[in-house]
């Protein structure tokens, strides 16, 4: 498009037009409006740029379960530490996972009840390497042959497509998965059905729908919740917003795509293909909610050469001692992932944990609630902002 600029969706015209509109539509309603994002950058824009100060005091965001560090069930965090202190292996993560505790106690070192994190079994002699990208790890085990290189592949459909063609085109002989990769729509079946989930409209995730499309989502109208898929800029945000408000004014819940620079409503053909071919979908649990039907992905035919429950079978048949705990005590990251808690709720929050030292997954990652809140004051007493 000529001249065109993508600051366009940071314009303060723009955003003030459309602050404008949702103050509009806001006055249609005699309840609050209660929208829920399932997309921790969601969390993480909204606090860098303010903008639940530009809504008016009806309407409220709440953050959904759009972490995938904050959902990775403490199982596959312990079996990556046992994995990690093992001589023979060098364990490769994504860096925010290095500091998510699992449920292995961590004994006498600091306050409240602490558990272990790939930090600590690096701390005590365990080979542990940040990656950005699963293709880094195959690159190290290709450098290191006397190794077994096992990459810690946690996230959403975003994270397990790159997985999907790394192992369709080849990967080292030396090179394992643990299999943490999390598919969001099975998800949002399981919200609505909650008791005390009150939420009137979802704003969809803009990296994940860029795989599933938002065809996917259709079951959520049903319930009479208005959707809207959304991007990450002020103006994005706030469309998607207006989009979620105008469907329920007009009593006509539905699924509206406001990020169709990036979205495709059935998704992205060729990605979704390779990850059929070696995923198949499984029950996965999501960290203190549930063990959902069809909400993971575990390999499968040959690809299952891959995975460190086959490779490591013998070694993982010992685990340590673990907490019978999901969270911390006193942690209430479940609660804050479904909504039905904010950060500020929780009694150790900025108090036992921080970013330097957090207590629960949910203040680990950029993409965590508790994170977004601490590091951009939510919660606290804030200057409103006029636009």
């Amino acid at each position: 498009m000529k001249n065109f600029s993508p600051d366009i969706y940071k314009d303060p015209t723009l955003v003030a037009r459309l602050k404008q509109r949702i103050a509009e539509l806001a006055q249609e309603f005699k309840e609050p409006v209660k929208i829920m994002h399932i997309c921790g950058t969601h969390e993480h824009e909204m606090g860098r740029y303010g903008l639940r100060d530009l809504l008016p005091d009806n309407v409220e965001v709440l953050a959904g379960p759009g972490c995938p560090v904050c959902v990775c069930d403490t199982e596959y965090i312990d079996q990556a530490i046992q994995l990690a202190l093992s001589p023979e292996v060098i364990l490769t993560s994504f860096g925010d996972m290095l500091a998510v505790p699992g449920s292995i106690p961590l004994k006498g070192e600091r306050k409240g009840d602490v558990r272990m994190s790939l930090l600590d079994a690096k701390a005590r002699g365990g080979d542990v390497r940040a990656v950005y990208s699963v293709f880094d790890a195959a690159k190290l085990a290709q450098a290191n042959p006397k190794k077994q290189v096992v990459f810690f592949s946690a996230g959403f459909e975003t994270t397990v497509v790159a997985v999907a063609a790394l192992l369709k085109r080849g990967a080292p002989d030396n090179f394992f998965i643990i299999e943490a990769n999390y598919f969001t729509p099975p998800a949002t079946h399981l919200l609505p059905e909650l008791e005390g989930f009150d939420v009137n409209g979802f704003l969809l995730p803009g990296h994940a729908s860029a795989i599933t499309g938002i065809r996917i989502y259709e079951h959520l109208p049903d319930y009479g919740i208005a959707c809207a898929s959304a991007g990450f800029d002020p103006v994005d945000v706030l469309a998607g917003i207006a989009s979620v408000l105008r469907q329920l004014v007009e009593n006509k819940p539905g699924l509206e795509n406001t990020y169709g620079r990036v979205i495709q409503y059935d998704g992205n053909r060729k990605a979704l293909a390779e990850l059929d071919e070696v995923f198949a979908r499984s029950s996965k649990r999501w960290r203190g909610i549930a063990d959902i039907p069809e909400s993971g992905f575990q390999l499968k035919g040959k690809y299952r050469r891959y995975s460190t429950e086959e490779r490591f079978a013998e070694v993982l048949a010992d685990p340590p001692e673990r907490s019978v705990n999901e969270h911390p005590k006193g942690c209430r990251c479940a609660e804050i992932t479904l909504g039905l808690a904010r950060p500020d709720d929780c009694p150790v929050f900025d108090k036992l944990c921080t970013p330097d030292n957090p207590y629960g997954p949910c203040m680990v990652s950029h993409e965590g609630t508790c994170r977004a809140w601490y590091i951009y004051g939510m919660g606290k007493e804030r200057i409103h902002v006029e636009v």
